[in-house]
């Protein structure tokens, strides 16, 4: 079985890749032989067989077949840990009908509005397998184009450094792209001083919540998969600067420490003249959230809470 997954990616890659990184690819896809009980464990979950290696998926290893995975420069056993531990958790929280939608039919629906003659809705997929940013992807579209994207992939607590069986790693931050000028000026319109990667923050707490969640993890930016030194300043805005404008407190490992419900400045700390825009503001992401636990909540095989969720291989150190 793991033979024939392997088979299938190198065949697609090579259509892909120049000759020189598809041999790349299979050397990094080849670890997944010399730890075979692991993902034979893995091949084995209801969610990997039946959807995650479902077309047109054709990589079932991509912890292993880039470069880099979650995070820069990560170890193979705890690339393999990530992996194990994201699907386990996948596998044994949600129910058909939930890996259905988001591994298969092209994502849930976790909100959606119409208005000013477009329509916007935030929807959780199974993330692209030609990056290696987190296993679950969060992007909010806007008449179809999309204005910004968060992924990740849940971790045991103590690969990231903190006391939790369980915490959600944001491991991508990505804003918009450059043919959606139109998009973004209908959302401008319709949200009027608002911003794109509020509405998926929004969105990816209500996820964490939903799952009991009480804080998140998010990569700092020397750490993500495509860190370039010679683009420091990008890395820092999109990335160390976003999770501190959420409260997010620095940790000794790869990432930031966010607390759920993210920090939001008092109102009455605010000037009089912008508490009004800056309440609508706050009752969009509540909107959000609530719509995103909502939607979840209805995917549950059982009521699961972190506490009851332990990792799917022994305790690893802190990355």
């Amino acid at each position: 079985m793991i033979l024939a997954h392997l088979t299938k990616h190198w065949l697609a890659r090579r259509e892909q890749y120049s000759f020189a990184s598809w041999m790349l690819c299979l050397a990094r896809s080849l670890r997944v032989l010399a730890f075979y009980p692991q993902h034979r464990r893995l091949c084995r979950l209801d969610l990997v067989r039946n959807y995650v290696a479902a077309p047109p998926n054709d990589d079932l290893f991509h912890h292993l077949s880039h470069r880099d995975y979650l995070i820069k420069n990560l170890g193979t056993r705890a690339r393999i840990a990530c992996a194990l531990h994201h699907y386990a958790f996948e596998d044994a929280t949600f129910n058909t009908s939930y890996k259905y939608a988001v591994y298969r039919a092209g994502g849930l629906t976790l909100w959606q509005r119409s208005a000013g003659g477009s329509d916007f809705v935030i929807k959780l997929a199974m993330a692209s397998r030609m990056n290696a940013e987190g296993d679950l992807t969060i992007a909010f579209e806007a008449d179809g184009k999309c204005l910004h994207r968060l992924s990740f992939s849940w971790i045991a607590g103590s690969m990231a450094g903190v006391d939790s069986a369980m915490v959600p790693f944001v491991a991508r931050n990505q804003g918009r792209w450059a043919d959606s000028d139109a998009a973004f000026a209908a959302f401008e319109a319709a949200f009027p001083n608002n911003s794109p990667s509020f509405f998926c923050f929004a969105a990816m707490q209500g996820v964490a919540q939903a799952v009991g969640a009480t804080q998140l993890v998010a990569i700092k930016g020397s750490c993500h998969p495509a860190f370039d030194a010679q683009d420091v300043k990008h890395f820092a805005n999109a990335y160390d600067g976003f999770w501190k404008i959420l409260g997010g407190v620095e940790l000794p490992g790869p990432g930031y420490l966010v607390a759920l419900p993210f920090y939001v400045k008092p109102l009455a700390d605010m000037p009089r003249k912008h508490r009004k825009r800056a309440a609508i503001r706050r009752e969009n992401w509540a909107e959000i959230g609530a719509s995103t636990r909502l939607t979840l909540e209805r995917k549950f095989k059982r009521a699961p809470t972190p506490s009851t969720h332990r990792a799917p291989l022994p305790e690893t150190e802190p990355l």
